[in-house]
């Protein structure tokens, strides 16, 4: 099967590759298991070493990767700078990762004398990288995996699959001596999960995905265990052997503005933290909550804020607002608000309005802003669908809270938790940084506040296992050695 990689906002085919077919995928799944003990007997430093070679080959074609970066995944160029930036920083101070997965020893509580507790790679592990992020987060993924001494395999989005396929040929011509302990799989997400699924090959799954799609998968592998059950003498027996996940899903993350601070600058903040890339990131303020004593003003600023927002060709330093992943998203788009008016009192403030041309390709949803009032939200199951789930697009929600305590509670009226962002004066600080349910939390500070060094994932639904992750040390797993040669040497070797 062809899969053509278009031009998200020209329609221009920029490459067409042949999907991996069942019988493919599985020869890379052994191909690179076969790797497990050959880079188990590299050193940390060694890994490291290679880490940092590596920067600098992906440096001298940082233009052509940013180009690739903006035509296959509609990212504005002025972006693509910082989804380019998470690599090259993680890559060239990879040191920083060494004390997460670094062996260290431990006194035992009983004897006094010391173990070794030895981190070690889980085995071939398997990254799926959403089609919004092009480069940084399967390029972490390599680079964890690498790191932690596990061959991987990396499964990018079909919608954008260009700019890790380039690195990774960078990297295989240069001199890097471990090429065949990484491959691509390029094949649709469904198709090539339920393949790793089904390999013991695969000790290993990590995933960013929406928590919809990661319950779907888990439920898959329970389908998986549930056909090798065998009886013996009346007891079920599951054959298969446990595998690792771990998912990063998606967020809802609420922004909070309480009285006191420069509303001007914070609405001007607030619109680049949720319009950035159309709206079509995981972290991404979604639902704005604003004290009632500010809400009009704060509402007419933001409002202006939005208005200045340049929708076009991410080929242009200007443009803020490029072109949505696929029709798939404009449609949600139309749904969610169109859901949302049917509620009582639900006001558009701006937007609503779409740019479809009918293809595949130049599709643009207006940065849309809608009003939704807290007694549409008290009741959870009944609230409109916008506050539920995530907007994955430049849809977002305005509330007006009563009180601090109500700000707090609305943020946290939510399946999701991965991060929060507040804008308070200093009294409110210690109180939103211990009642908020988030798993990152902003408070005071600009957008975009995400970089190589930020633990992944979130509370509730915003990952499995719930909380924040890096990807090293899910990449490993501990081993408890305890020497007793010093002491009994003489004894067992006389």
């Amino acid at each position: 099967m062809k899969l053509d990689v278009v031009n998200k906002y020209t329609g221009e085919i920029i490459d067409s590759l042949e999907a991996d077919t069942a019988e493919t995928i599985n020869e890379k799944i052994m191909r690179t298991a076969q790797w497990e003990y050959k880079l188990l007997n590299t050193t940390l430093e060694e890994r490291i070493d290679v880490i940092k070679d590596i920067a600098d080959v992906l440096i001298k074609d940082k233009e052509k990767i940013k180009d690739l970066i903006v035509a296959e995944g509609g990212l504005p160029i002025k972006y693509s700078e910082w989804e380019f930036s998470m690599i090259e920083k993680g890559y060239s101070f990879v040191d920083w990762f060494k004390d997460l997965v670094q062996d260290r020893s431990q006194t035992d509580l009983e004897s006094g004398k010391p173990s070794l507790i030895k981190y070690q790679p889980i085995g071939l592990t398997i990254g799926i990288s959403p089609r919004n992020t092009p480069m940084s987060l399967p390029m972490y993924f390599w680079g964890s995996a690498f790191l932690t001494g596990n061959p991987a395999i990396i499964k990018p989005s079909t919608a954008c699959p260009l700019t890790m396929k380039y690195c990774i040929e960078r990297i295989f011509e240069s001199d890097f001596p471990f090429n065949g302990a990484f491959d691509l799989v390029i094949s649709p997400g469904d198709f090539a999960t339920k393949i790793f699924i089904e390999s013991n090959l695969v000790k290993n799954l990590i995933v960013v995905a929406a928590s919809h799609t990661a319950k779907q998968i888990l439920m898959d592998y329970a389908d998986h265990l549930r056909k090798s059950t065998e009886k013996y003498l009346g007891v079920n027996m599951v054959n298969q052997p446990f595998k690792n996940f771990v998912f990063e899903c998606a967020g809802n993350d609420a922004g909070i503005v309480m009285p006191g601070v420069n509303l001007d600058l914070v609405a001007k903040w607030n619109v680049i933290a949720s319009y950035t890339n159309s709206g079509q990131q995981c972290f991404s303020m979604k639902r704005i909550i604003v004290h009632k004593d500010i809400y009009d003003e704060y509402v007419e600023l933001v409002l202006k804020k939005i208005e200045t927002l340049k929708m076009g060709d991410p080929r242009n330093m200007s443009t803020d607002i490029g072109p949505l992943g696929s029709r798939r998203i404009l449609m949600m788009m139309e749904v969610m608000v169109g859901e949302a008016q049917k509620h009582k009192n639900v006001t558009i403030l701006c937007g609503a309005e779409k740019i479809d041309t009918g293809k595949s390709y130049g599709l643009f949803y207006k940065p849309t802003l809608v009003e939704i009032p807290r007694e549409n939200i008290l009741d959870f199951d009944k609230a409109p669908f916008l506050w539920r789930e995530e907007a994955f697009g430049p849809v977002r929600s305005i509330t007006k809270a009563n009180s601090l305590e109500d700000a707090i509670h609305l943020a946290n009226h939510s399946n999701y938790g991965m991060r929060a962002v507040v804008y308070t004066p200093a009294e409110h600080i210690e109180r939103f940084s211990t009642e908020l349910q988030a798993g990152s939390l902003y408070i005071n500070s600009k957008p975009m506040q995400a970089n190589i060094s930020t633990a992944l994932g979130g509370w509730k639904d915003s990952s499995f296992p719930p909380g924040i992750k890096y990807y090293p040390r899910e990449m490993v797993q501990s081993k408890i050695i305890y020497n007793g040669l010093r002491e009994n040497e003489k004894d067992l070797f006389s």
